[in-house]
């Protein structure tokens, strides 16, 4: 079997491949693949490669495949595959990653194109500071199983821009979107959640987000030696291009209480153990540690002239949470003289606009909020 696959199956093994830690730009890049079922002799569900797809069960009518073909009269026939055409002679040269003997896949940045045709302008825009980011969604779940941090990006800002102005023709489904989103592309996101927050400021005021991009994400500054306990550096989550206002981002387990209610209930069931006492002493202390630390990350910050303040959790899954930072965002960024934000000012005063958006960011976040919205949005 040999088959070029796109779309959101071409999404599922990119991830994959990126939570094992194997970095895109080493594979072997190449030209688009004719479809070929040997050894079998013509194509079946028993000579589609599962595993190798990365299928929990073989593909029917109703869930096919997705594949690329260069020439119609080379797509395979059969309801298995969902076959996509695009005139490979036009693309740029090595568009395609050979991930296995059987296996082709769009380079990131082609995927990026194609999932315009699939995503809504912020999903894309989130999707594309994954590519770009430092971590991946689950491949199977993306909104439910575990994240992978801490890996090289798959592609870069540079890179996606590179290949749009390098294919001007318009033959691939959601190239459009991905040009009219590409100046928003940030690298450097560290987090699924710092990409949803990202993805909502930057986003036009006319597909439903705030209007504030381009985002510059962790960008490392030098710290004050003015202090007791300043670093080196350090790095706010997100700043406002070409202004000094910014977000960080406190996720609900960015100061671990629960090991120090963990290690006190341990202590209460066993009372007078040395092992539990020290135990509860480590949490605490670490905690304070953390604490202690991000009270001088906001004053080295403030010191190196920046105005940040933090984005928790229950910002953004409060109704009305992230409107009320967005609104202290433009009132820093206008004093500053940075930019005129009428039209986004009177986007954020708009009821409808205002309930729109909150089911956007929900859509990016994981748990229940994320289903909810995501299935809203679909019935929408």
């Amino acid at each position: 079997m040999k088959l070029t696959v796109g779309l959101s199956d071409a999404l599922r093994i990119t991830r994959a491949l990126r939570a094992q830690r194997v970095d895109l730009h080493c594979l072997p890049h190449g030209e688009l693949q004719a479809p070929d079922p040997s050894p079998a002799k013509r194509w079946s569900a028993q000579a589609v490669d599962c595993d190798a797809l990365l299928l929990s069960e073989p593909p029917n009518p109703k869930t096919p495949v997705e594949v690329i073909v260069g020439r119609f009269d080379k797509a395979p026939r059969t309801k298995l595959l969902h076959v996509n055409t695009l005139r490979d002679w036009l693309l740029p040269q090595n568009s395609f990653i050979r991930v296995s003997n059987e296996i082709w896949i769009p380079r990131p940045e082609m995927l990026f194109a194609q999932m315009g045709s699939l995503l809504s302008p912020i999903e894309h825009l989130a999707l594309a500071l994954e590519l770009c980011g430092t971590y991946t969604l689950d491949a199977r779940e993306p909104y439910h199983g575990a994240s992978t941090f801490g890996i090289a990006p798959a592609t870069s800002e540079e890179e996606i821009r590179a290949f749009l102005s390098s294919y001007p023709q318009a033959h691939i489904w959601g190239m459009q979107q991905a040009r009219s989103i590409e100046p928003l592309i940030a690298d450097n996101s560290w987090s699924p959640m710092e990409t949803s927050v990202a993805a909502v400021l930057s986003a036009p005021v006319k597909s439903q987000g705030y209007g504030l991009g381009p985002l510059v994400l962790n960008k490392r500054f030098a710290g004050s030696s003015a202090f007791v306990g300043a670093r080196a550096s350090r790095v706010p989550d997100i700043l406002f291009a070409g202004t000094h206002v910014g977000f960080n981002y406190d996720s609900s387990d960015h100061l671990p209480i629960d090991t120090v209610a963990h290690a006190g209930l341990n202590l209460g069931m066993n009372p007078g153990s040395r092992t539990r006492e020290r135990e509860l002493d480590r949490a605490t202390r670490d905690v304070r540690h953390k604490f202690v630390d991000d009270r001088r990350r906001d004053r080295e910050l403030i010191a190196a002239g920046l105005q940040v303040i933090s984005v928790t959790s229950e910002d953004l899954y409060e109704p009305g949470g992230m409107d009320a930072l967005a609104r202290w965002a433009m009132g820093r960024i206008e004093a500053e003289g940075a930019r005129n934000l009428l039209t986004q000012r009177e986007a954020l005063a708009s009821q409808d606009l205002a309930r729109t958006r909150q089911l956007l960011l929900w859509s990016l976040l994981p748990g229940r909020h994320g289903d909810m919205a995501r299935g809203e949005l679909e019935r929408r």
